[in-house]
């Protein structure tokens, strides 16, 4: 499932992804970047990826990073994800947009990851 999740600045996209996800939810993911990137010179996206099902985080991962090709105002990007897939992640980075400031943080550093996205 995905959800979007309210963020502090209006140019931040907030998304979390969490269980058994289909492609077609990105979809609310895509919907939502296009109302928004008409008002903003650059777009930030913060997401939250918990206890995934039904897709690998390789996979997971290059279907963010469709959705995101789509749009060419993102400037940061922060993934939240389980301490034992931060290593993952690392070597799967070169996956995400190019040019795109990308950091991970743990589910205990949630605080610090808005921080960053939001400054």
């Amino acid at each position: 499932m995905i959800k979007l999740l309210s963020m502090d600045a209006n140019n931040v996209i907030g998304v979390s992804i969490k269980g058994n996800v289909k492609t077609k939810d990105f979809e609310l993911v895509k919907n939502f970047i296009s109302e928004v990137e008409v008002h903003y010179e650059f777009l930030r996206i913060y997401v939250e990826i918990q206890g995934i099902e039904g897709f690998s985080l390789e996979t997971l991962l290059k279907e963010l990073e469709f959705t995101l090709s789509q749009f060419h105002k993102f400037e940061k990007e922060v993934i939240v994800i389980d301490q034992k897939l931060i290593q993952s992640l690392e070597t799967m980075k070169s996956l995400l947009v190019a040019g795109v400031k990308v950091k991970c943080f743990t589910f205990e550093d949630r605080c610090e990851a808005r921080c960053w996205i939001l400054n």
